[in-house]
């Protein structure tokens, strides 16, 4: 769709609308049912159908021989959590050591500091770290995530540690929308892809009416439509004063699991026919072959005794190979759907003790290195023009940091492992004790201490005092 073509339609909304929903992206049906609950082997019962079994009624017919009805027997349905843990993993791992910004201010700008200050501030106090963390999981579920940006008065003194003068009125503030609160994201781009703008879909409660509405974002204001009784009409239009388009979109193109949705289905029936194996055959069937012609005992101490005639055997029926088959399916099904998404499958039983530092390494570097990939791909695009529109919205907050929009900032990102403490305190104190760093920068190495000066002073006081006591009980001498 053309910026043009938008602007020809602002007219005639209901075309404009028209025009606009009908660019809206599917939302994949397994993101909408990531519910354990929701899965096809839980709701389809055609999928997965209810078992027909004959049961004795206890009575006989003509011939002699027992009667039996038809039941409906359910089967087993046993879902897995699968996707919301790759989920997990690969935003824990991305984003759960928080996004720095990288910022150098220039030389003789005097404006720079106070532009980062600016910005850090607007970051922290939207919180925006945990959001971050938010919209990630949603666009791996949903495949788009809109943020929306806006103004609101500051309350006295909000900018006065980094203001001189804090003379600024206004802060920014967030907003996360997607299609978990029911809006549709529609993202409109040229025919070069280039972003013109976005729209959101969305129904409100009024009285006891469901009204439809949609907001378009273009880069200098947004509309809002709503649909009445005689079509749909513009509501508002506000102005954009950002010198940007006030939305971020972060998008990917499929979920996150969607390379292995069939094997996760595939082990979710396996589990399930397991289940129903198991409350058939679970326990030990005795057969017997040939005549039985006496039996005693079976009491709470005693063992039941078999008189056996004619070559007659007992013994224990059991699986031969079937069982051995679906297992190693299962391992191989599980395996796959963690290697194939870069997902950490530990267990207890194989992390358990002090593993090495360059163990954990590699037991999370495929993890790690999809994190990473992300970082340089679509986590770190939206964090990028993130801070793009913040410089621009600074601008607008406190003039006088205008000189400052072309400042370089970029996000930073830090990917957080286990440790081996054990291990760091060791090479810390062979370092310091081989006399190749100092005092200071091992205790900056351990990072247990925040204020390391006076951590040095501290050591410093004590080893005197120790050093008092043993002058005074004469070990020491002069």
């Amino acid at each position: 769709m053309e910026l043009q073509e938008i602007t020809d339609l602002l007219s005639e909304p209901k075309k404009l609308v028209e025009a606009i929903t009908a660019l809206a992206p599917e939302i994949p049906e397994d993101a909408l049912n990531l519910e354990p609950e929701l899965h096809k082997v839980v709701t389809d019962k055609q999928y997965r159908a209810d078992r027909k079994v004959d049961v004795p009624t206890g009575e006989k017919d003509e011939r002699g021989e027992e009667k039996y009805r038809t039941e409906t027997k359910p089967v087993h349905r046993i879902p897995s959590a699968t996707q919301k843990l790759i989920i997990d993993w690969s935003v824990d791992l991305a984003l759960s050591a928080g996004v720095g910004i990288d910022c150098t201010p220039r030389k003789g700008n005097a404006t720079d500091p106070i532009m980062r200050a600016m910005v850090e501030k607007t970051l922290e106090d939207n919180k925006f770290d945990y959001l971050a963390m938010e919209i990630e999981r949603l666009k791996q579920r949903y495949l788009t995530v809109m943020v929306v940006w806006f103004s609101e008065e500051a309350e006295e003194g909000y900018w006065d540690d980094i203001i001189p003068g804090g003379s600024s009125k206004f802060r920014m503030r967030c907003t996360i929308m997607s299609p978990e609160d029911g809006d549709t994201i529609i993202p409109l781009r040229n025919q070069y892809k280039d972003m013109i703008g976005a729209a959101r879909k969305y129904k409100v409660k009024v009285g006891d009416k469901d009204v439809e509405k949609m907001d378009l974002y273009l880069s200098d204001k947004y509309l809002t439509f709503v649909q009445n009784d005689t079509g749909w009409v513009v509501e508002k239009t506000t102005t954009i004063p950002y010198g940007k388009a006030n939305f971020i979109l972060d998008e990917q193109k499929r979920t996150e699991w969607a390379d292995v949705d069939a094997k996760i289905e595939r082990l979710e029936e396996i589990d399930s026919d397991s289940a129903d194996e198991n409350q058939i055959s679970a326990f030990p069937i005795l057969a017997a072959y040939g005549e039985i012609t006496a039996a005693q005992g079976g009491g709470a101490n005693t063992r039941k005794t078999m008189k056996l005639e004619n070559g007659a055997k007992l013994e224990y029926v059991e699986a031969k190979g079937g069982q051995e088959s679906v297992v190693n399916e299962r391992k191989n099904l599980r395996t796959d759907v963690f290697i194939e998404t870069a997902t950490p499958d530990l267990k207890f039983e194989e992390i358990s003790g002090d593993l090495p530092g360059v163990t954990i390494e590699m037991m999370l570097l495929p993890s790690t290195n999809k994190a990473k990939r992300k970082h340089k791909g679509s986590i770190g695009i939206f964090h990028q023009r993130n801070l793009n529109f913040l410089k621009s919205a600074m601008a607008q907050i406190n003039v006088a940091v205008k000189p400052s929009v072309s400042l370089v900032m970029k996000p930073k990102f830090t990917i957080e492992l286990p440790k081996n403490k054990s291990e760091i305190y060791a090479n810390v104190v062979s370092l310091y004790g081989a006399g190749l760093v100092s005092m200071k920068t091992a205790i900056e190495m351990i990072g247990t201490v925040t204020d390391v000066e006076a951590e040095m002073l501290a050591i410093e006081a004590e080893v005197a005092a120790r050093s008092a006591d043993r002058d005074t009980t004469g070990l020491i001498t002069s």
